[in-house]
């Protein structure tokens, strides 16, 4: 009965100690995880991205995944307009090629999308380049600075036009005139012997006024882009659709009102565009391997 007795003492002894001793240091890394994750994607320095690509790559599987799980971790990220550009040794826009801490809807997106078929940060990086510009070459004369004209047909290889397969026989077609030497004339560069003169393109948009009827089509990890009525462009603004557990869609932006990455519920982002005079409607694009 004693040599019972001294056995069970000495066993919960040794669970004390265990409980004492051995766990530390599991919750100091428990700790630092909850640490990290609680940062945001604009507030982690390069090591930090790169450990966070490697880890989403091995937890997530599908392209939408990661496009919900990297835009989540962006929001809050600051609002600077027109933020990224053809690095230091750019002729006309030395903005950075890279630049987590600060976007504007569009590179918000381009680098969201290159964060989501990416492993590392290096492999991100190059992705980046590859959907900014033309055959990944650097330049802002191969830059695919319009959405519509430029970003949506170079990159084919990632992205397609799905706005008639949601929106059938609602869509119409809008025709605009883009005039890229014109454009890279407003940013100060005036040899424009690389840019096309102006073309006529035609597209296919969904009215404003269809936007909630469409939503049940919506799967979540589309972008959405804003079509305006103004003359020379079709996108005023883009961002993601995410589909949240419950089934409702939100439009995940970087938004020059709130100057931030927001969450907008889609049903109040449809109502806020009926009352936007110089908006037309939307086109949405699916990503190649988020389940179209």
């Amino acid at each position: 009965m004693k040599t019972l007795l001294l056995r069970t003492l000495l066993l919960l002894c040794a669970i004390f100690v265990a409980t004492i001793f051995q766990p530390q240091q599991g919750k100091a890394e428990l700790f630092s995880q909850e640490k990290k994750s609680s940062k945001k994607l604009y507030q982690l320095n390069i090591p930090e991205i790169d450990s966070l690509i490697k880890d989403i790559s091995r937890t997530h599987s599908t392209t939408k995944e990661k496009i919900a799980v990297y835009s989540r971790l962006a929001l809050g990220t600051p609002y600077v307009h027109d933020c990224l550009g053809e690095g230091l040794k750019g002729k006309h826009d030395k903005d950075s090629l890279i630049d987590f801490s600060r976007v504007d809807c569009m590179t918000f997106c381009e680098q969201t999308l290159a964060l989501a078929i990416s492993k590392n940060y290096n492999d991100t990086f190059n992705n980046l380049q590859k959907i900014r510009y033309h055959n990944g070459s650097i330049s802002f004369a191969t830059r695919n600075h319009f959405v519509m004209a430029d970003w949506l047909p170079h990159n084919q290889w990632l992205l397609r036009n799905i706005t008639e397969e949601k929106g059938g026989t609602l869509c119409k077609d809008m025709v605009k005139i883009t005039d890229r030497r014109k454009f890279a004339e407003s940013f100060g560069c005036y040899d424009t012997k690389h840019f096309p003169p102006p073309q006529r393109i035609l597209i296919k948009y969904l009215p404003k006024q269809y936007l909630l009827t469409i939503s049940g089509k919506l799967k979540g990890g589309e972008i959405m882009v804003i079509i305006t009525t103004r003359d020379g462009i079709f996108a005023s603004h883009l961002g993601f659709i995410i589909k949240n557990k419950n089934g409702s869609l939100l439009f995940r932006h970087a938004s020059l009102t709130h100057k931030k990455v927001i969450d907008e519920p889609y049903n109040l982002l449809c109502k806020r565009l009926q009352n936007e005079q110089h908006i037309a409607g939307s086109v949405f694009i699916g990503v190649l391997g988020s389940n179209l």
